[in-house]
């Protein structure tokens, strides 16, 4: 019994190691921290310039200001201690961040597709949106979407290829 307890341990330290270098984690901090601030930037430029959908500035403001808070999160050093108020408190708000910006971006896509192409050109037409602000929007979130996308196909692959490691050394032992 014991050696099926060990069989299973190292896809387990292969799932609790950092997914980044400590490079890469500060690249995609940075990278974070200019696309929160551009988000917020744009958005509040931008506040009255879409009669079409006026909430999508709101929504890049609003998901400016979650990478921010999400990004400051991140930077709480954490202790080894599991029981650690702070652990707990990091890890609740993360969970809780993750799941509102789920939700934020469906939204948003609904806010962003759903007039898909909006009138850059008259300002008084009903269906006006200005180009920059649009398009940023437009791609920022399908963007995300590709990113999503490719993190769900990398951890698939991860879990397969952790998988088939695992089972060619169980089954080297035997």
């Amino acid at each position: 019994m014991e050696h099926e307890a060990n069989w299973h341990t190292p896809l387990l330290q292969v799932l609790e190691q950092p997914p980044a270098a400590p490079a890469g984690s500060v690249c995609l901090k940075g990278f974070t921290l200019i696309l929160g601030i551009a988000c917020i930037i744009v958005g509040s430029i931008y506040l009255d310039s879409c009669t079409k959908q006026h909430l999508i500035p709101i929504y890049l403001i609003v998901s400016g200001i979650c990478a921010l808070l999400f990004l400051m999160v991140s930077l709480i050093p954490r202790s080894s201690d599991e029981n650690n108020i702070r652990n707990k408190f990091c890890q609740f708000f993360t969970h809780l961040e993750s799941l509102f910006s789920f939700f934020w971006l469906i939204t948003g896509s609904v806010w962003i597709y759903s007039i898909y192409q909006p009138d850059y050109i008259d300002k008084t037409s009903p269906n006006y949106c200005n180009k920059t602000l649009y398009l940023f929007a437009f791609w920022i979130t399908t963007i995300t979407y590709i990113f999503l996308g490719l993190m769900m196909l990398f951890g698939i692959c991860a879990c397969i290829l952790g998988g088939t490691v695992i089972l060619t050394k169980h089954f080297s032992n035997t």
